[in-house]
Order: C-alpha cells, then sequence, then structure tokens
C-alpha cells in the first residue's frame, strides 16, 4: 500500500511555508516582549491624545493598558497556534483571517469588561465596543502591512544572501580541479591506490561545491571537507611545502552546526595567498576551541593561522571574507569573523554560538600534524 504525500504537508514543506510567510513566529518570547512595549506604546499615545499631558490621570493609563495587554496577548495567542494552517492561506486570506482574529478578541475583551465593569449602566456601551473594534482594526491593518514589508525585505536578503554563495561556489577556482586531475593523471603509473584516494576526495569536495542548498550541517563534517581538500594539496604541493596541524577537541561538539563551505574558502585562502607563493612552503594550523566555562554562555572559536611571506597582501580574500560574514549573520547574530595580517602568519577567527545545553563536558583536544 502507498500513500502519497503533498510537498506541503511534509515536514520540509511545512518549514518552507513558515520561513516564506509574512507573520512572524508570534510564539517566540522575544515577539512577544516587542508586542506588548508596542502595545504599551499604544495607550500612552491615545491615553495622551485623550486628556493631554497637564490631565495626564495614571488611572486610565493603568485601566487601558490592561484592556490593551488583554487584547494583544489572546490575538497573540490565537495566531501563533493557527500560524501554521495560516500559512497554507494566499497573503490577502491570511491578513483578513488574522484582521477578523483580532476584532474578535477585541469584541470579547470590551463585552466582557463591559460586563466586569458596568459604571452604574444597565445597558452595553455599544460606541465604546464599536470605537475599541475601529482602533484595534486600523492598528490590525498596520501592523500586518509592517509584518508583510518585513517578510519582503527578509525574503530580498535570503536572495541576495544565496546569490553571494553562488558567487563564492563559482570561485572555486577552475585551475585548481585541472591541477588536481594532472596530480591524478601523474600518480595512477606510480601510485593507483593514492590516486583513487585523491579522486574520491575530489569527487567528495565537488558535491559540496555544487550544492545549491546553504543548509547548516555538523561542524564535524564541515572540518572532513577540510581536511578532504588539504588532502588533495598536500598531494599537489609536497607534504615538504605544505605541513597541517589540527588541534581539535574530541569528540567534536554534535550538535554545532555551520553553514556548508564555511571553512573551505579560508583554507583556500591560505593555501593560494600564503603558501603557494613561498617556494620553501609553509604551515596551517586549524585549532577548535570553546569560549567561556559555563555551558549556558559557550561559544566556539575555530581559528585557522597560516605561514605567509613577509609583505605579501591578502587580494582575493575579500570576496570570500564578505560572502562568509553575510553566512554567518545569518546564522546568528554573536557569530563573526576576524581576521588579521600578523606579518608572517595571517590569522582567521570564526566565533560559532551553540545554543544552552550542548556543552563539551569530558571532551580533550588532540593534536594531530599531517
Amino acid at each position: 500500500m502507498s500513500s502519497s504525500q503533498s510537498p506541503s504537508s511534509s515536514p520540509r514543506g511545512q518549514q518552507a511555508l513558515l520561513e516564506a510567510f509574512f507573520l512572524p513566529d508570534l510564539c517566540n518570547s522575544r515577539a512577544v516582549i516587542i508586542l506588548l512595549a508596542l502595545s504599551e506604546a499604544l495607550v500612552l499615545a491615545l491615553t495622551l491624545v485623550e486628556s493631554g499631558l497637564p490631565q495626564f490621570s495614571w488611572q486610565r493609563f493603568t485601566v487601558v493598558s490592561f484592556f490593551v495587554q488583554w487584547v494583544c496577548l489572546l490575538s497573540v495567542a490565537i495566531l501563533c497556534q493557527l500560524r501554521v494552517l495560516l500559512a497554507r492561506l494566499t497573503t490577502i486570506s491570511a491578513s483578513l483571517v488574522a484582521l477578523l482574529i483580532i476584532e474578535l478578541v477585541t469584541l470579547a475583551v470590551s463585552l466582557v469588561g463591559e460586563w466586569l465593569w458596568p459604571l452604574d449602566r444597565t445597558y452595553t456601551d455599544w460606541p465604546w465596543v464599536l470605537r475599541n473594534l475601529l482602533i484595534s482594526g486600523v492598528f490590525g491593518a498596520m501592523a500586518m502591512r509592517y509584518f508583510y514589508v518585513q517578510s519582503q525585505w527578509r525574503l530580498k536578503t535570503q536572495a541576495e544572501l544565496k546569490s553571494r554563495l553562488a558567487a563564492l561556489q563559482a570561485n572555486i577556482r577552475p585551475h585548481f580541479f585541472f591541477n588536481t586531475l594532472n596530480t591524478v593523471t601523474s600518480l595512477i603509473s606510480v601510485d593507483p591506490d593514492k590516486a583513487e584516494h585523491l579522486l574520491l576526495d575530489l569527487a567528495q569536495l565537488f558535491r559540496a561545491v555544487l550544492n545549491n542548498d546553504d543548509a547548516q550541517i555538523p561542524l564535524a563534517q564541515e572540518i572532513e571537507l577540510g581536511r578532504r581538500y588539504l588532502g588533495i594539496e598536500q598531494v599537489r604541493l609536497g607534504n615538504e611545502r605544505l605541513q597541517v596541524n589540527w588541534k581539535l577537541p574530541q569528540p567534536l561538539p554534535a550538535a554545532l552546526k555551520v553553514p556548508q563551505l564555511l571553512l573551505q574558502p579560508l583554507l583556500e585562502n591560505a593555501v593560494y595567498h600564503g603558501i603557494q607563493p613561498s617556494i620553501s612552503g609553509g604551515w596551517i594550523e586549524v585549532e577548535l576551541a570553546q569560549e567561556g566555562q559555563t555551558e549556558e554562555s559557550s561559544a566556539w572559536w575555530l581559528t585557522i593561522r597560516n605561514s605567509k611571506p613577509e609583505g605579501s597582501g591578502e587580494a582575493g580574500n575579500r570576496l570570500a571574507h564578505n560572502n562568509i560574514r553575510a553566512r554567518l549573520a545569518a546564522l546568528d547574530e554573536q557569530a563573526r569573523l576576524e581576521v588579521d595580517d600578523q606579518g608572517e602568519v595571517y590569522l582567521a577567527r570564526l566565533r560559532l554560538p551553540q545554543s544552552a545545553g550542548t556543552g563539551s563536558a569530558g571532551e580533550t583536544t588532540t593534536e594531530e600534524n599531517v
């Protein structure tokens, strides 16, 4: 018995719908805090317009604030639960449904407020209720418009980021590919086993290069890709000209994920601008170390050091560095790339934050010279 699943109903399709949906994730505590702060600013503005600054009433401000916060919190809670369903609708339909929910919540809170605080009246103050509905409708529509504009800006930024990633992938030098094939050709008759391993490493590298998806992968996979790349360069240049030292904790942090092809461009810069211009060759050191002592504030520093001829510039590095910085900014606001030209040594450091609870208790650092 076979079953078919539409793309939108699969987990990956659902995630894609939610990422493209204009309404933000209102289940996020940060979003809730921002909305509450904005609603308080709205209450303050309405109170000032109504009574003016000389006759400003803190009691009136408190009552209106209590009312608006209930409307805001209930609307956020309902929209949070319905976000997956709303994402399946068109933008206009989802906006109208969201506005209808806000209006219904406003109506319910207004009627409950009338029943709890009748103010010596035996009837419902419908003009007051209609005013609340009108105000919530206006500000709700403004919020929908704001979320839509923000969503379009975010999608445009992501599209630009993907185009920069494509430029970075296309920046893998074609002569590297042909030089590697020439190395393989020369090894076939001398050392066929090494030639076979070299081709396998080259296939793994270009499988990642040709992958258009900017998905995050475990850091261990990215480091393995870097090992394969440097292994190819060592065969091409010779072990005497290129010495590699890996200083990595064991085991590697399994929960730490990075964008694909984050390390390889830095290693490529180290080879082409540090090792290759030197007749005697040089060395590259890759080190991963944890920042901080507590799991809650932990982050990781991935450091790439390489020797370089004194006075040589870093021409050609900017494209890779700009792409990496943009991808790190999309990953986390605390992630960053730092570079430092120290004369005969060039240093590139990646700060990679990780979520709490993925610490590295019991890890030991091993040093491996290749």
